[in-house]
């Protein structure tokens, strides 16, 4: 079998000169899609200048990028290394319409958003809107995901609902890791990097043929950096360059097996492996007045005075009147620095990652071909932050009841096992006319999490813990341990919450692609997905003497039968229909209707009936049309892509806080409809062989059409809730801006060519606006003094200043293989903020989560 080789450009393909007959090194531009009208097409004559054809497998088939009818940006592995991506994150700053934010203050659970499908948070029980793929096998859990970018061939990001071809369905897009594959030939490359904050990175990987029908590769990378964010509170965690540190590294073996020219078989086994401290997101507005439970509550109310008529009584000492919280805010505010922040917790991130992918091609004939992608990942995932952004005990830390911080390591434990196959039957038909593909998909993913849900209890490290303490950090301001008033405060024991899901999909698909004539192709797609979640809650109370799930009677299980389990059914029919025309080789004019689901579910945090209502899926109908050319102004060459979209969204699956008789809790429901419409625009141009210039722009219009938000405002006698709707219709989906733009201009200098490659690329990114809560309108109603009403309103809309990169690059250094690099991302040292914790009703918190600040350093690379 002939395979071909994948050469992928971001908005970035490479750009030939043909004068030199070489490729122009860096060349970034931004391949997108949509429509545009009244444009001259290439030249049908032979122009000095071109833009290189870009690769991408978008329909699990390599095709050039400017043929499919479908808005894809690639990313080259040269843009990669530009750029300095090395994780999720980074993209989130180059790609149009493309959002990466994070899972409260999580660095490796990345929520990743397109054309503003965006999940609220990550959860086992909780599918997200945009799955990533490595070598076409999808990453489930999110929980992760975010250490895989080294030596890879490409990243492509595919837009609008993924509803036929890929293994899970998805309403927002999908993105595809493609891991580069073994050559035919020994070599290789080792690459160094070193930069501020005691960066040290090595990345490397080596080929080696065995024969004739035998490569491997092995691909490594290291990263050890030191934190972003100091902890300046006034405790033994005190610490410089410590929280959001780097220790990861990971290896990946590939071998490629050839024995006939109708047979090729791959096997990728990679793991690994990150052990880090969090970010921490500082605390940026708190309401006194939000429901927090027990103790916390009283302090929100303006400090603990409200006990001393009744101190006494106990023999115990009067209280000083003390908001703590308050002037923790306050000192926050003037820092006004996210980098320096106040914990009490020595938060910890550790997580293994362990994937076996095989995929085996069998040619069958001339015309048809059989191939089949099985998946295999192990994850091992800890992780405990401090989610409240103070050095007070408020929530996410367990505190010793003999000293003022966390050293013992509480948080969340995430195992699960990931199976999967899919089979593929791939063919053409009739002369070619029809180029058709259908096939058979499973996924099972075996899962398990504890974590505990507050800190207001014992520890059960401790056995000697009485009842519900916290730490002694308040000793200063209360002159005793609180463990001996706590039970005077708090209303019924929090719970470490342990649960198992197990969610299994299967599918069929198809999709065919007639070429009517040279000039008119329509392409339909269908698939069929069952989807089964069952769900399995053993919530315990801290000291383990309670049981809090309920059974089907919602009455409280006995504790040595404190097991619930559910399950729900899910199947959809999903499909895609394209009309597309090319008046010439250069141009590609398309319009689609495309559909996508997301599988219900359970809530992850459900204890009785109420919370473990299964939530419906969600549903995306979109239109899109498109344009696609290369084509000529002069002597300049120019490749612009457009997009146009508009989607009926329903059923939107949104977690809601609710507040109880002062218990806590969230459930999961279906915000009735919401409408996403917006555009896309890539525009390449090399108006010379040495300089090339690219900008992306994205605009996404987001909003509720219809949503009543169901909010329990008590309960009846017989234990049922009372609720009342607020509506909320019109309001804008969180961390989505209306409107981003990225740019790169890449120089090149001219040199004698014995002298090497030298370049300048600067690249910039903005957006506008975006809201950090869906539902600050109704903020108002929630009992703030006007200080702290004003304070929180403030960070309803967040802003972004640009942001911008350089990197000068010396290649082939004096006709050499070495290549070095000088390179800043984030220069100008711009606050980005990407998302955070907004709970400012049930828990009084408004947290903050930023983006990295300004780095810098050198890059050397030697290949071979």
């Amino acid at each position: 079998m002939t395979r071909k080789t994948t050469s992928s450009g971001f908005n970035q393909t490479a750009c030939s000169r043909a004068v030199r007959g070489v490729l122009l090194p860096t060349c970034a531009t931004a391949l997108f899609a949509s429509s545009l009208a009244g444009i001259v097409p290439a030249a049908q004559a032979q122009t000095e200048l071109a833009l290189e054809e870009v690769v991408v497998t978008a329909r699990r088939r390599e095709e050039s990028l400017q043929d499919v009818p479908l808005a894809v940006t690639s990313l080259s592995s040269d843009f990669l290394q530009v750029q300095n991506i090395s994780s999720i994150e980074d993209l989130g700053v180059h790609v149009p319409t493309f959002r990466v934010t994070t899972a409260s203050a999580g660095t490796n659970t990345p929520l990743v958003a397109v054309r503003g499908q965006r999940p609220v948070e990550v959860l086992l029980t909780l599918d997200p809107a945009v799955p990533l793929y490595f070598a076409d096998v999808v990453l489930t859990p999110t929980h992760g995901t975010n250490l895989a970018i080294y030596d890879l061939q490409n990243v492509q990001v595919l837009k609008g609902p993924q509803g036929t071809l890929f293994g899970r369905n998805s309403t927002g897009g999908a993105v595809l890791l493609t891991p580069q594959a073994p050559s035919d030939e020994f070599g290789g490359y080792a690459e160094v990097k070193v930069g501020n904050y005691n960066l040290l990175q090595l990345e490397g990987a080596v080929d080696v043929p065995a024969g004739e029908n035998l490569r491997f590769r092995l691909a490594g990378r290291s990263v050890d950096r030191d934190g972003y964010q100091d902890n300046v509170a006034d405790n033994a965690l005190r610490c410089k360059q410590c929280y959001w540190d780097e220790d990861s590294w990971g290896l990946r073996l590939t071998m490629d097996f050839t024995p006939g020219d109708r047979f090729y078989n791959s096997t990728i086994i990679s793991y690994d492996e990150n052990d880090m401290v969090p970010r921490v997101n500082p605390l940026a507005a708190y309401n006194r007045t939000g429901q927090l439970p027990g103790l916390y509550e009283l302090i929100h109310n303006g400090g603990l005075g409200a006990l001393n008529p009744i101190l006494p009584v106990f023999g115990l000492p009067t209280i000083p009147d003390q908001p703590l919280i308050d002037e923790a805010l306050a000192r926050q505010q003037a820092r006004d620095d996210w980098q320096k922040i106040e914990s009490d917790y020595a938060a910890r991130e550790m997580l293994e990652n362990t994937m076996i992918i095989n995929t085996t091609e069998f040619e069958i004939s001339d015309d048809i071909s059989i191939k089949n992608i099985f998946g295999y990942r192990d994850l091992d995932f800890f992780f405990g932050r401090d989610t409240d952004g103070t050095a007070l005990p408020i929530f996410g830390a367990i505190t010793s009841k003999t000293s003022d911080i966390t050293t013992d390591i509480s948080g969340q434990d995430v195992k699960s096992e990931q199976l999967s196959n899919e089979l593929q039957l791939i063919g053409s038909s009739f002369d070619d006319d029809l180029e058709w593909l259908v096939g058979v998909y499973w996924l099972e993913m075996d899962a398990s999490q504890r974590f505990e849900t507050y800190n207001l209890g014992p520890n059960p490290q401790w056995p000697d813990a009485d009842l519900g303490y916290i730490a002694s950090v308040v000793d200063p301001v209360l002159g005793f341990p609180l463990s001996q008033i706590w039970g005077l405060a708090l209303n019924g024991l929090p719970a470490a919450e342990d649960f198992s899901t197990v969610n299994t999909a299967w599918s069929v698909f198809g999709e065919g692609n007639y070429h009517l004539n040279e000039q008119w192709t329509f392409t339909l797609g269908l698939r069929q997905t069952w989807d089964n979640r069952e769900f399995t809650n053993r919530r315990k109370t801290y000291d383990g003497t309670q049981c809090v799930v309920t059974d089907k009677n919602d009455q409280p299980l006995p504790l040595d039968q404190c097991k619930r389990t559910v399950s729900e059914d899910y199947s959809k029919l999903t499909w895609r229909a394209v009309a597309s025309y090319t008046p010439s080789a250069h141009q590609l004019v398309y319009g689609s209707v495309s559909t996508g689901y997301r599988a219900g579910g359970f809530n992850a945090r459900g204890t009785n009936n109420l919370t473990l209502e299964p939530f419906d899926a969600e549903t995306v109908l979109n239109y899109e049309v498109g344009y696609k050319g290369d084509w000529q102004l002069g002597d300049v060459a120019i490749r612009t892509n457009l997009a146009l979209f508009w989607q009926e969204y329903d059923d939107i699956q949104k977690t809601q806080d609710q507040t109880v008789d002062g218990e806590f809790f969230t459930t999961i429901i279906n915000a009735a409809e919401a409408e996403i419409k917006g555009g896309e625009l890539e525009l390449t141009v090399l108006p010379l062989d040495n300089l090339l210039l690219s900008l992306a722009y994205s605009y996404v219009d987001a909003g509720y059409k219809e949503w009543l938000l169901p909010t329990v405002v008590g309960a009846n006698p017989d234990g049922s809730p009372i609720v009342d709707d607020y509506d909320n219709s019109g309001a804008d989906f969180t961390y989505i801006p209306k409107n981003s733009v990225s740019g790169q201009v890449q120089y090149t200098l001219p040199l004698n060519p014995d002298i090497g490659d030298v370049s300048l690329t600067l690249s910039g990114y903005w957006n506008d606006k975006s809201t950090s809560n869906d539902e600050y309108p109704r903020w108002e109603t929630f009992g703030w003094t006007e200080s702290d009403l004003a304070n929180a309103l403030a960070t309803a809309k967040v802003e972004m200043d640009p942001i911008w990169n350089v990197n000068l690059r010396w290649s082939n250094i004096l006709g050499s293989n070495l290549s070095g690099s000088l390179w800043s991302m984030n220069l100008t040292d711009e606050d980005n903020a990407l998302s955070g914790t907004s709970v400012p009703r049930q828990l009084g918190l408004i947290t903050t989560s930023w983006g990295a600040p300004r780095t810098y350093g050198a890059t050397l690379r030697y290949e071979f």
